[in-house]
């Protein structure tokens, strides 16, 4: 009898559409994740909680038949998820492979600074050997994700995690423009140049700054760590090969970042404390003292020190050697003498104590603060708002910031100190304007801030002009990225309401958001809006959507959950805002980027220069009712698209595909390579033909 086919088995699919199935897959394993999520919470909680537990019921719009029993879709399946494991592996061996290499030029810069008494790094032949080794296999690995999609999707699926896990660990997301800015502190500091940070209000130069040195001191650590490590190893293992020595150096080092990964997340105080930065808040009343050396009163002696039984002690001690030493006196003397004698003594003794303990009087006391302590322990030390410091107390900091480490810099009151490896110096400052000017800050004296390299540190980038749909470069749009991060769950999944709307939606939030930055830093003309339409000069003098400000709105709209974002804007920042006219031109934004619709019962008037601040009640024509619609569920790699766009596309099948496509099927549903190759071709062909057709025909028929 003749085995019958099974349809879906049968049915001969093109890549696209295997493609589409396994996004379907992975969207529905979200929600299972999130089911389990959901039923993790409940442990520990009590038998209350767990009896009334409710969820909402959800209409899924996800197809339940994923076509996981077409014989095709399997093998292709199997074959992307085994081969996004291989191309990992393969990832991971070219970065390791760059950390030996960027371990091996620190290490011979090292041994340069040291050789020529830390004054600087250089370059050699060896340095340079390092350097090309670098450069070769970063272009290898770009090489490698422009041509695979398996690739492609493991690294920057790996990328948003690690966006994911910063944000939950309160650091900055990784977006390129905080990459560059923190890996150009840590190359200053590693030179022994101090820093200097500037920028507006909420960018979060203080933050970079923490990071920044905390990165500098951990990659230190773990430099010379791996030296010793990597020198003991060798000495055991004299006939190693440098591939040995490669696969020891992972091991060596993927331990020593997890061991300090742990001691951020759950180390003691005196561990983490290690790690962080020395800080010092700046303030025109801070003092030279402040910085260095503070001279305090102190009480001199007290008997709080120790219990009463510890002082006895000493005097029971002290009598005793006493008569040791007075041994043959003693024995001269008559029993009643000796006694008399020994009275006094042990008389004398305790007077003596109480006398030396008892006095209350006062003593100067010098104590070291953060910059002599930063100098003289080898650690980083941040000066915050460096430029409210009056100049005449900063001029004290002109020798230390001219030196180099394992050299002698003089400071008053204490004489030279040598300055310890691993000591590093960041100022940060607001930056001014002609619009915004920070009261109490001053403009640093051209030659003291030459000792530094000024880095400025603002608002991340983003996009300003179209839709999120037409963005030719989506990775572009950092702002964007950082808004991703914050509303994904920990395995990079988003679950919101009406996410096609609600994604145009946060696209545009974070353009308005990149245009009040523009504003507040008088930037307005790289407004490709308004750069040419003719306005007035706009400003903003308090207001602007910085990171902080943006959480606030986020947190507050909560996904979507009980208000849109139109109101968490409104409740999260603009209706706090203080100063009328940042407030009337933020709302006038806001309508421009589609908030605040009319339809939806708003009514945004446009003030005047100089009148009232708007309440919710002038801008509410109906009492305010939100409907949530359905929630949808996006996986991590339509996120992944979404934030860093599609990366390269398999048009042909490769030589993997081809393979398991012509084995391991049943004969009666085996197909020739080369015919379904053809046969994709021409459903492509047919599927450009319907498109143009359906054109046509909607434009009358007309060419």
């Amino acid at each position: 009898m003749k085995k019958e086919k099974n349809p879906k088995q049968a049915y001969i699919p093109t890549i696209e559409e295997m493609q589409c199935w396994y996004e379907d897959d992975l969207r529905r394993e979200a929600l299972k994740s999130l089911e389990c999520e959901n039923n993790k919470k409940i442990d520990g909680q009590g038998s209350f909680f767990k009896a009334f537990r409710r969820f909402e019921e959800r209409n899924e719009k996800i197809p339940l038949d994923s076509k996981e029993s077409n014989a095709y879709y399997k093998k292709y399946k199997a074959y992307v998820e085994g081969e996004r494991a291989n191309k990992g592996k393969k990832i991971q061996e070219i970065e390791n492979l760059i950390e030996y290499e960027r371990f091996f030029l620190r290490f011979e810069r090292r041994v340069n600074r040291e050789t020529n008494n830390y004054s600087c790094y250089g370059s050699n032949s060896a340095t340079r050997y390092r350097v090309d080794r670098i450069e070769g296999l970063e272009k290898e690995l770009e090489t490698i994700l422009k041509s695979s999609p398996e690739a492609w999707e493991f690294y920057y699926k790996r990328q948003l995690i690690s966006d994911i896990e910063s944000q939950h660990q309160q650091r900055l997301v990784p977006v390129p423009y905080v990459v560059k800015a923190k890996q150009k502190v840590i190359d200053s500091l590693n030179s022994g140049v101090p820093v200097y940070i500037v920028g507006h209000l909420g960018s979060g130069k203080t933050q970079l700054a923490t990071e920044a040195a905390m990165d500098f001191t951990i990659q230190n650590r773990i430099q010379s760590e791996l030296e010793e490590k990597m020198e003991n190893w060798f000495s055991d293992n004299p006939n190693a090969t440098e591939e040995d020595a490669i696969k020891k150096f992972r091991e060596f080092n993927e331990e020593r970042k997890l061991h300090y990964r742990n001691i951020l997340t759950n180390g003691t105080k005196e561990e983490i404390e290690s790690l962080q930065p020395l800080f010092i808040s700046g303030s025109h009343n801070l003092t030279y003292e402040d910085m260095f050396v503070e001279k305090t009163l102190s009480l001199e002696h007290s008997f709080s020190k120790r219990s009463y039984k510890d002082y006895l002690n000493m005097i029971i001690v002290d009598f005793y050697d006493w008569m040791d030493e007075h041994k043959e006196k003693l024995e001269q003397m008559t029993d009643e003498e000796q006694l008399h004698l020994k009275i006094q003594i042990w008389k004398s003794f305790s007077d003596l104590l109480v006398a030396s303990n008892s006095t209350f009087g006062t003593t100067i006391k010098k104590i070291e603060r953060e910059i002599l302590i930063a100098v003289k322990e080898g650690r980083p030390v941040i000066v915050d708002e460096l430029n409210t410091i009056a100049m005449q107390n900063l001029i004290a900091l002109n020798d230390i910031l001219q030196r180099h480490a394992g050299s002698t810099a003089y400071i008053t009151g204490v004489g030279p100190v040598l300055i310890k490896p691993g000591f590093g110096f960041i100022g940060t400052g607001n930056l001014s304007t002609q619009m915004v000017n920070y009261e109490g800050t001053n403009e640093l004296n051209p030659a003291f801030k030459s000792r530094f390299v000024t880095i400025e540190y603002n608002y991340v980038p983003q996009k300003i002009t179209g839709s999120l749909e037409d963005q030719e470069f989506p990775e572009k749009n950092e702002l964007f990225r950082i808004i991703i991060a914050h509303l994904a769950d920990k395995n990079g999944n988003i679950h919101i309401p009406d996410s096609k709307r609600t994604l145009e939606e946060l696209f545009r939030f974070s353009q308005l958001c990149r245009v009040t930055q523009n504003v507040f830093m008088g930037k307005w003309k790289d407004n490709e809006i308004l750069k040419d339409s003719g306005m007035d000069e706009p400003e903003l003098r308090e207001s602007v959507l910085s990171i902080r400000n943006i959480l606030h709105v986020l947190d507050n709209w909560n996904l979507g959950e009980e208000k849109d974002l139109s109101k968490a804007l409104w409740d999260g920042f603009i209706s706090s805002i203080t100063y009328p006219d940042d407030q009337n031109y933020i709302l006038s934004q806001a309508v421009r980027f589609g908030f605040f619709p009319t339809g939806e019962g708003w009514n945004i008037e446009i003030k005047g220069i100089g009148e009232a601040t708007t309440t919710y009640d002038e801008i509410r024509t109906r009492p305010y009712h939100y409907v949530r619609p359905s929630i949808e569920t996006l996986s991590c790699l339509d996120v992944v698209h979404l934030v860093f766009g599609k990366g390269p596309s398999r048009r042909v099948l490769t030589k993997g595909l081809k393979e398991i496509f012509e084995i391991d099927i049943d004969d009666s549903l085996r197909i020739d390579v080369k015919k379904y190759q053809k046969l994709d071709q021409q459903l492509s062909h047919l599927e450009h033909s319907k498109e143009l057709l359906e054109y046509l025909e909607d434009n009358g028929g007309e060419k």
